[in-house]
């Protein structure tokens, strides 16, 4: 399932400053006894153990996706390093691997481009079928080398222990891609908040600086949310004219790149 950030906490936005406004809009038809000092005393006292669940959630969601980001830094991060092993020891095989290195760097290129199109206002493609016949050629073309003493093919026999986990690699990247954001708990949490923020405008009084600081603290959480989707959703598909705020760096598979080419 393909999330879109910035539109999904607009959406969250309006829902629970909407909460706030409606709240306030009760509170003008409420007699003035459901209004006493000892009703807010009850409600603040309830909302505060809203408030609380929603907190934790939220920091939960924050925790999962952070983590979730992180291995995908880390799994481009290897499969950079895998390419130029496989690079080194080609050349290492000699003048006769210098095809399955002309694919290599093809398939950096054509990796580079599926991962981060995006950057350059293109769609993303993790899973690209043209990509991995590339892979494929590369394997085939190891395989083809006439080996001419032991240590010709150590060095073939791990190219190709190098190409097959920089096919896992890829594989998990693509397993990966679909958000693993559990919409259910969005869902709980975006009630809960609405919830408490109906109860803000139940007791806010009416001017414009607490309308802005209600305002602000929606705008708040949902910023948080967007944090949390773009973290989980780093290849997401899709098109967007600037970059996101929070981004899998590029940088070692440029790498990779620029050391093939020499």
């Amino acid at each position: 399932m393909i999330l879109f950030p910035p539109l999904i906490s607009l959406i969250i936005l309006l829902i629970i400053f909407g909460g706030a406004l409606v709240g306030m809009l009760i509170a003008r038809r409420l007699p003035e006894q459901h209004l006493s000092s000892e009703t807010k005393a009850v409600i603040t006292t309830s909302m505060a153990v809203v408030g609380t669940m929603s907190a934790l959630v939220i920091s939960l969601l924050i925790s999962s996706a952070n983590t979730s980001f992180s291995a995908r830094n880390a799994e481009v991060a290897q499969l950079s390093t895998d390419i130029i092993r496989m690079n080194s020891l080609l050349v290492r095989y000699g003048p006769a691997a210098d095809p399955a290195r002309q694919a290599l760097q093809q398939y950096a290129a054509m990796t580079y481009h599926d991962l981060f199109a995006r950057r350059e206002g293109r769609k993303t493609t993790v899973e690209n079928a043209s990509t991995d016949k590339v892979l494929e050629q590369i394997q085939d073309r190891i395989l083809n080398l006439k080996s001419g003493d032991s240590r010709q093919q150590w060095l073939a026999s791990q190219a190709l222990q190098l190409a097959a986990d920089v096919s896992a690699a890829r594989w998990l990247l693509v397993q990966e891609e679909v958000s693993s954001f559990p919409l259910p708990f969005l869902g709980a949490v975006i009630l809960w908040l609405t919830v408490l923020f109906a109860s803000y405008g139940l007791f806010a009084p009416r001017n414009v600086t607490a309308l802005v600081a209600i305002f602000l603290c929606a705008f708040a959480v949902a910023a948080a949310v967007k944090l949390i989707l773009d973290m989980d959703t780093p290849f997401a598909g899709g098109i967007r004219l600037s970059a996101p705020p929070i981004r899998i760096s590029s940088d070692p598979i440029r790498h990779a790149i620029e050391l093939l080419g020499k």
